[in-house]
């Protein structure tokens, strides 16, 4: 894999742990709206460079697809963020982090075989990211729906991966994906509607933040995952963001004083080396 690749995968990373960070920025805007203009102002943005650099446009047979990918990139928002206000943040962030394991059973559906070195490889992270956590990760009756609610949102992700796979093969990324956020703003539009929540519940001052979602986070992080799956196998880009908890650590202890415990430098390394064999194997086996 290029160095060139591994930077990008690295910068994804990174945004995409910056989320977490602006969420205890904003504790009174409700979720569904953060999600709603992170989208829409991501979509807008990438609009907006278009008109300077004109991507080729996407393939018209593959506007179905992408407007599925954009539902449920809504979707996998719109229950994450929903799952982090009921169940505990470790809970909805490893749950909703389990995107590969859903990629490898969906794969193995299809096509009726698995990478084992793959299979152990997201183990591995998946073991180290459980370490990193278990302190605060609990089971509780009351965060039931939470749980389940954040589990639902790491099987939307896997979907929008498994169907960019093949949009990512003759499509622009940036054609692809400002159509990709401005579907996923209609769904979470649409979840709020049903749900009774208002996409104006913010301050003005709030657009700062709303701003940095869409162009971090989501641009950044989530667009470069989007380039990285014409290289790389579905389980491969899902399996990015499994460090995370690794990299919101380090930038709360940084910015924000708080302390790395104990349990960070135990699971760390397993998911680091979790993360980089699964991209080793995955792309050895596209070349192949």
């Amino acid at each position: 894999m290029s160095l060139r690749l591994y930077f990008i995968l690295i910068i994804a990373l990174i945004s995409v742990s910056s989320t977490s960070l602006i969420v205890r920025v904003l504790p009174s805007v409700p979720a569904l709206t953060m999600a709603f203009w992170r989208m829409l102002i991501a979509s807008a943005l990438l609009w907006s460079y278009s008109f300077f650099k004109r991507p080729k446009p996407l393939n018209k047979k593959d506007f179905g697809r992408v407007a599925v990918a954009g539902f449920f990139l809504g979707l996998h928002f719109a229950c994450f963020f929903w799952g982090v206000r009921n169940t505990s943040i470790a809970n909805a962030t490893l749950l909703g982090n389990t995107g590969p394991v859903f990629t490898v059973a969906i794969t193995f559906l299809i096509y009726k075989s698995i990478s084992k070195k793959v299979f152990f490889s997201l183990l591995m992270a998946l073991a180290g990211m459980i370490l990193i956590q278990k302190s605060e990760i609990g089971i509780k009756s009351t965060a039931f729906t939470g749980n389940m609610v954040s589990l639902l949102s790491g099987f939307c992700i896997a979907v929008v991966y498994m169907v960019a796979k093949s949009i990512r093969k003759k499509n622009d990324t940036i054609a692809y994906g400002r159509s990709l956020f401005f579907f996923a703003a209609i769904t979470i539009a649409l979840v709020c509607f049903f749900a009774n929540v208002s996409l104006f519940s913010f301050e003005i001052k709030d657009l700062r933040w709303f701003l940095f979602l869409g162009f971090v986070p989501s641009i950044l992080g989530h667009n470069s995952l989007n380039y990285a799956l014409k290289f790389l196998s579905p389980t491969a880009v899902a399996s990015i963001p499994l460090g995370e908890p690794i990299i919101a650590s380090l930038i709360g202890w940084v910015l924000l004083g708080e302390l790395i415990p104990v349990d960070y430098f135990i699971g760390a390394p397993f998911v680091l080396i979790g993360i980089c064999f699964i991209l080793f194997y995955s792309k050895k086996e596209n070349a192949g």
